[in-house]
């Protein structure tokens, strides 16, 4: 057992790597009376086409998403309720790069949930009639995301941008891949990826780490499980260019909702410089297009933005873009607003005062995540994921400086855009 403390943030975190290959964390939390724990599998809504040692498998899109669901649609028990039964909520989500399976409670015994959710999580018991019928609420599931209309300018959004790299696709799948999800696909996609070496187990607890890995250990033990090759998520040639720079939907909305998305260049670089670059543009978006600018008021006013306006940027290893979000009936003036701030961005960044402001501001939220167990568990599984120490990637916001802000601008190139309008229907 390896234990870590933190003096910075004084936190403790223990880890082990079990004999199956299972890696174990419990971040120990002493003074808490709550735990959760997070059973996790790097097998998302991307990963529908994989390597396994040099030899491609595909199943349908939508696979990981429809696999969570199996796994707690177990044809001999009721998973809820078993929870439900001892005090603990249970649930899972997936993710583009991740499944996880989590519960939390407030009871001091922690031991009782904990087995129950590594034995099912491992233990995948379906058949072929309860995947029909499964089919039928996932569909519906499906029907009900195209009716919101915030989820449906997300995804024709990625469509737009994506020719072939599986981000547009929903995380739930399409109807026609739903339609021919099989039994063997859901079979082969766990074996191939629900094994212990690809899975991460993280614990945050007051219980003594001790006692946490004893009880696994010993549930690990009494179970066999073949020794798979680690997965690799397939690479697609995906070229710079947009599939289509405009595009219209008619729904039924009281106000014109636009997405202007740019198609940011991959950068292959380690994770901590990607990292790095994120936080550096959402401190220069934060700078310009919220309150922070004097000019923002002045936006609310002319109705050129509206409450409804905002932003995000996310940055992967094999993708990049940035959005804007807003509600107005001309699209193309709404573009033009948002590229003229851009390029002063490249020009004039922020200055020191406002970077030095926004930098204690994230740093703060970065804190504030120790103290909630789920917002914790959540973050530090995706940083061992991404194989970076969470609390090196916490100090990431305090080292950018100007020349981060520089080096940030000139990777910003604003000439892959596309434009989803979501317009009233007509009658």
């Amino acid at each position: 057992m390896q234990k870590i403390y933190n003096d910075k943030y004084q936190e403790t975190i223990y880890k082990k790597i079990l004999t199956n290959g299972l890696r174990v964390h419990v971040i120990h939390k002493p003074d808490y009376n709550s735990s959760s724990a997070f059973f996790a599998v790097p097998f998302g809504s991307l990963d529908y086409k994989q390597y396994i040692n040099k030899l491609e498998n595909e199943v349908p899109t939508g696979a990981a998403h429809f696999l969570e669901h199996k796994l707690f649609e177990d044809k001999d028990k009721d998973v809820m309720g078993m929870f439900s039964n001892i005090g603990a909520n249970v649930n899972a989500f997936t993710s583009y790069n991740e499944t996880v399976y989590y519960f939390t409670t407030s009871n001091q015994d922690v031991v009782t949930p904990l087995t129950m959710l590594i034995d099912f999580v491992q233990n995948l018991n379906i058949d072929e009639k309860s995947i029909e019928k499964e089919k039928g609420i996932i569909m519906q599931e499906l029907l009900m995301y195209k009716q919101i209309p915030d989820h449906r300018l997300l995804m024709e959004t990625l469509k737009a941008l994506y020719h072939q790299f599986p981000l547009k696709y929903d995380i739930v799948g399409s109807e026609e891949s739903v339609k021919r999800m099989s039994l063997n696909d859901l079979n082969n996609a766990y074996e191939l990826n629900y094994f212990p070496k690809n899975m991460l187990l993280t614990i945050v607890t007051p219980t003594s780490p001790e006692l946490i890995f004893d009880v696994i250990e010993k549930n690990q033990n009494k179970k066999t499980f073949k020794d798979n090759f680690l997965p690799k998520r397939a690479y697609f040639n995906e070229p710079i260019n947009v599939v289509n720079d405009f595009i219209s939907i008619k729904m039924d909305v009281n106000k014109t909702k636009v997405c202007l998305a740019f198609k940011l260049p991959v950068l292959k670089e380690t994770s901590i410089d990607r990292i790095k670059t994120e936080w550096g543009l959402r401190l220069l978006l934060e700078g310009y297009f919220t309150g922070l600018n004097n000019k923002y008021q002045d936006w609310l006013d002319e109705k050129k933005i509206t409450d409804y306006f905002g932003y995000d940027v996310d940055i992967s290893d094999d993708y990049a873009l940035l959005l804007f979000y807003n509600e107005i009936e001309d699209p193309f003036s709404f573009k033009e607003m948002v590229v003229d701030q851009l390029l002063k961005l490249k020009k004039e960044l922020i200055s020191d005062e406002l970077l030095i402001q926004l930098k204690r501001r994230y740093f703060g939220k970065s804190i504030r995540l120790f103290n909630n167990v789920s917002d914790i568990g959540v973050a530090y599984l995706r940083s061992v994921f991404d194989e970076i120490d969470i609390f090196e990637s916490m100090n990431i916001i305090n080292n950018i400086d100007r020349k981060t802000l520089i080096s940030v601008v000139k990777r910003l190139d604003l000439s892959n855009a596309s434009i989803v309008e979501i317009r009233k229907t007509e009658g």
